[in-house]
Parts: structure tokens; C-alpha cells; sequence
């Protein structure tokens, strides 16, 4: 069923224009507050199994939002989800779930549309529509209720009302969507009853600090931005390949040299297996390594930004800290360290809460750090996509040399079989190189410390599916230790990620 209100808009922009002020100096003259219009599908609910055979259930919503005005418009739009039995109440926030997101697009819609940061990241254009979906995980079974409210904010804007202090007092006009679970007249079950919905006035209050906070987010989103463009621009030149100079033994076991690794050079288009073997050497004789990145995941409208940094020491410890959504209030944080005996990740949400996972290393299943029985693909390899050229062994091909900066990189490629399918589908991997339309992943490896700086994946049209860029490459930072050692926040409970793997395949 569809909800279209064609008066809506009408309706909101009369009550927005003679709200009262309620603190300060009223305008000297009055003024126009725009407003977007909103049309939305009913809710419908969904199940699904997560990567350990667990079931999730969730309510999501489809709607449109479109800009009726004469200038551009923030799409901010905010839904939450409130269901209510007698007098019993619970709220659910619209979350970032990919798994969800990507069903509903692909077996229920059969069509892209925006969750909540993707439609706040650009400004509607004057008479632009645009499609999202809110998505509600409500838990492991479906709950009862009677009654259902779908709160929407951000359609029109704020009314301010006057200053006290350092806080600064609005009004918003939010809507409310409305229905009652009923017994189905056309199956067994229940159905969903629309009710009219109805506009409610809330008063924000927004201190000075915030304002100053919601600023910084904005400048870094330009820096990423600028950063984007710097690269872009760096992908179009092309300087021409330098000549590899001679051999130059390394000054001791301990400094590796900085040189090219090969007189003469590998031939372009096949293997390189000494090459690669060299490459290992450098960057095991490199204690620790730090570095920024931004990870880039989707195409056009659908991809994702990610910025962090992340900090390597040795034996294949790591710690690597990911922020998404930047420039929402609703950014995402992930944080992920590798002890050497267990990966932890703890997922840190605003409105959410933590949620913390640990992978045993002895437990984890065989095909997860193996590939035809190679030591080197080993758990740590396979939880880091900063070292993800590794888990290809010498099947990856030479394509040649490339300046990235004052750094010369050695170019590889690898075009996955069905062997490394196991490795690439796994929920760590996942996120960048275990993307099932990828069809070639390719790297760039730093001549003097055998890092990787780049890391591309691209499908069968030659386009880039997904991105790994580093920055600020530190070779022999000094870590303190702590760095790579991981304690649960108290009272945050720890996910079994082994055990659930294995209750799933009984």
C-alpha cells in the first residue's frame, strides 16, 4: 500500500509560517522555512540470517522525499520506529545494516535506493526526488504489538526561537505515521491498519559546542574530499616508468634497502616470484608500520566512504580503526586489533551501543587462513586488507612500476579463482576484496618497505567496484606495545564468533 500526500506540503508550509515564538526577538520581517515533500510505502517485515546462521528481524520503510522549492535542500531525513503493546514501548533507530540493505534492493525492489547517510550526503536539487529506505532491527524474534508509530524528522526547517546562553532553541514540525495491527481479512495472521497520520511540534535545543562539532565534521568531509581529487588527479598523470638502477645489498639484516628490488626487472604480464619473495623480506624486516587510509566500497550513488588509520607491528599484529559515515551524527566506528591469538571488533554506534566480536585463531575453521596449504595465508593475512596482496602467493602478475609520490610501487595483479573463495566470502574479508563481482584485485606494493599503498578491485567492465588508498606511510614507528592488545569495555557483552560459526554448521 501507498501513501501519497499531495496536501501534506500545502498543509506543513501554512502551519510552519504562523508558529508562534516562544523566547527572544521575533524576525523583523516574516519569513519563508521551506519544507520537503514525503511520501512513503507501508512498513513490511523482514527476516534474515546473519554470517553465523542466526536469525534477525526487522521492519523497514521505503519513501520518497522530494524538493518542491526553488534552491537546493538538505535531505536529512530521520525515521525511527516505536511499537507499542498496551503500555509497554519500545524505539528502534534506523540503522546502517549492508546485509539488509543490500535483500531489500536486490530480491524484494530490484532496485537501488538510499539508506539514511546516503541520502543526507548531498543536497536535493530544486525538483529532485529521491528513494531511501529505514531500516528497524528488532531482534531475534518478531515483536508482539498492537500499535506502530514511524517518527519523521527533517522535513522542514527549523523554526528558531531565540538564545539562552550558549544554547540555541528551535521548533520542528515532525510527522508521525501511524497504524494498528489488526487480524488479516485475507489470510491467517495479522495485517497492518493505516491510520491518518498527524504533525506533532518538538522543541530542539542545540548548544554552541554542538554547532562547533557539526563544523568540524564538515571540514573533515572537504579534507576527504580534497584528498579524493588529489588522488583522482595523480591517476590521470602519467610519468614515465624510472629505470630500475643496480642491485644494492642491504646495509644490515635490520635496515632494509630503499632501492628497486631487481636489475633488470621481471617481465610485465606474468609471475614474479622473486620479486614477490623480496618484497616479503623488506616488509618483515620492517617492525611497525602506521598509516592513513580512506576505503572507498560501491559504485556511483551506492558507495561508501570510510576514513581511519591503522598501525602494523610484527608477526602480523595489527590494530586499525574505521570511521564511517563522517559528517553524520550518526557516524559509525569500528575498531579492530589482532593480539596475535584473537581478533576483536568492537562496533561503536550513536543511539546504538557497542557490540564486540572475537575470533580465536585456533578455533577459527581451516579454509579461513589456508589456501592449498601455504603457511603464509595465515588469520592475520586474512583479517587485514592492508595485507591482502599476500593472500595470493605467487599467482599474482607483474604489471610493472608506477611513482606514487617520492616512492616508487611495484604493480600486481590477481584475478581470483574459486579456490579463494572460501578466503574472499568471509565476513572479514568481505568489506573490500571479497566482492563476488570482483573479477580482478589489483595492488601497488612500495619498493622500499614492501607495503601495500594501494588496493583496487574492479569487475568484468573494468570498473572500480571497491579501493584501499594509504597516506602518511610511517615505516619503524615507535608503538607502544598496548596498541596491540585489546580489553572489553565492563558490561559490554563479548560475541563468541567461533562458537556461533560452529553452532551454524551443526
Amino acid at each position: 500500500m501507498m501513501h501519497n500526500r499531495p496536501a501534506l506540503l500545502l498543509v506543513l508550509l501554512l502551519a510552519v509560517a504562523v508558529l508562534p515564538s516562544l523566547g527572544g526577538e521575533p524576525p523583523a520581517e516574516a519569513t519563508h522555512y521551506w519544507a520537503l515533500a514525503f511520501e512513503n510505502d507501508t512498513p513490511q517485515l523482514l527476516n534474515l540470517e546473519d554470517t553465523a546462521g542466526k536469525l534477525n528481524f526487522y521492519w523497514y520503510v521505503v519513501y520518497r522525499v522530494k524538493n518542491p522549492e526553488g534552491k537546493p535542500l538538505p535531505a536529512r531525513v530521520k525515521l525511527s520506529l516505536k511499537l507499542s503493546l498496551e503500555k509497554v514501548e519500545k524505539t528502534y533507530p534506523d540503522l546502517f545494516d549492508m546485509g539488509a540493505e543490500a535483500h531489500i534492493e536486490k530480491k524484494l525492489l530490484e532496485r537501488p535506493v538510499c539508506n539514511w547517510a546516503e541520502m543526507a550526503l548531498k543536497p536535493l536539487q530544486p525538483g529532485e526526488k529521491r528513494e531511501g529506505v529505514a531500516i528497524f532491527r528488532v531482534g531475534n524474534q518478531a515483536p508482539d504489538f498492537d500499535k506502530m508509530a514511524v517518527t519523521v524528522r527533517g522535513l522542514a526547517e527549523l523554526r528558531p526561537l531565540g538564545r539562552e546562553g550558549n544554547v540555541r532553541k528551535f521548533r520542528e514540525r515532525v510527522l508521525l505515521l501511524k497504524y494498528e495491527q489488526v487480524a488479516s481479512r485475507w489470510r491467517t495472521g495479522k495485517e497492518l491498519k493505516y491510520i491518518p497520520e498527524e504533525w506533532t511540534l518538538e522543541d530542539v535545543q542545540i548548544t554552541d559546542r554542538g554547532a562547533a562539532e557539526a563544523e568540524e565534521s564538515e571540514k573533515l568531509s572537504k579534507q576527504l574530499e580534497e584528498l579524493k581529487k588529489k588522488s583522482e588527479d595523480l591517476l590521470k598523470s602519467k610519468p614515465p616508468e624510472p629505470p630500475p638502477p643496480p642491485k644494492e645489498a642491504p646495509k644490515s639484516s635490520t635496515e632494509p634497502s630503499k632501492t628497486p628490488l631487481a636489475a633488470e626487472g621481471p617481465e610485465s604480464g606474468k609471475p614474479a616470484p622473486q620479486l614477490l619473495n623480496a618484497l616479503r623480506q623488506r616488509a618483515a624486516a620492517t617492525p611497525c608500520v602506521r598509516a592513513a587510509f580512506r576505503e572507498i566500497i560501491g559504485r556511483a550513488e551506492r558507495r561508501q566512504e570510510i576514513a581511519g588509520s591503522l598501525t602494523l607491528g610484527k608477526d602480523g599484529k595489527f590494530a586499525i580503526e574505521r570511521n564511517l559515515n563522517i559528517g553524520t551524527d550518526r557516524g559509525l566506528k569500528e575498531c579492530r586489533v589482532f593480539d596475535g591469538q584473537d581478533l576483536w571488533v568492537q562496533t561503536i554506534a550513536k543511539g546504538v551501543g557497542d557490540t564486540i566480536r572475537r575470533w580465536g585463531v585456533a578455533a577459527t575453521k581451516k579454509q579461513w587462513y589456508t589456501v592449498d596449504g601455504r603457511p603464509e595465508v595465515d588469520f592475520a593475512t586474512v583479517a587485514n586488507p592492508a595485507r591482502a596482496w599476500r593472500l595470493f602467493g605467487d599467482e599474482l602478475i607483474y604489471l610493472g612500476v608506477e611513482q606514487m609520490g617520492a616512492e616508487s610501487a611495484y604493480v600486481f595483479e590477481a584475478r581470483p579463482g574459486d579456490k579463494f573463495a572460501p578466503l574472499l566470502e568471509g565476513p572479514l574479508t568481505g568489506e573490500a576484496v571479497g566482492k563476488a563481482s570482483g573479477r580482478r584485485i589489483r595492488f601497488w606494493l612500495g619498493a622500499a618497505f614492501g607495503f601495500q599503498l594501494r588496493l583496487r578491485v574492479y569487475d568484468d567492465q573494468g570498473e572500480v567496484i571497491a579501493a584501499l588508498e594509504c597516506s602518511e606511510v610511517a615505516p619503524d614507528a615507535a608503538t607502544d606495545p598496548r596498541t596491540f592488545t585489546f580489553k572489553p569495555p565492563a558490561g559490554v557483552e563479548v560475541i563468541d564468533m567461533n562458537a556461533a560459526i560452529a553452532a551454524a554448521d551443526k
